[in-house]
């Protein structure tokens, strides 16, 4: 079974490439992935689960955090 950080680095590379780049994946894959940024750390802002739109930084700070563990 997948650990949510497992779930989150799935999603992760189906939102973005690996230059931290958004790919064109639609805003339902950018709004599961902001979701579950906020069920990994509910403190910060990663942006908006109704629109999808993301705040690219916060999601890219939370995937350098979790990959230093």
């Amino acid at each position: 079974m997948d650990t949510l950080k497992d779930k989150f680095f799935s999603i992760y590379a189906e939102v973005f490439d690996e230059k931290g780049n958004p790919k064109a994946c639609g805003r339902r894959k950018c709004a599961e992935l902001i979701a579950l940024c906020y069920q990994v750390d509910g403190k910060n802002d990663f942006g908006n689960i109704q629109t999808g739109i993301m705040n690219v930084s916060n999601i890219i700070s939370l995937k350098e955090k979790l990959s230093q563990n």
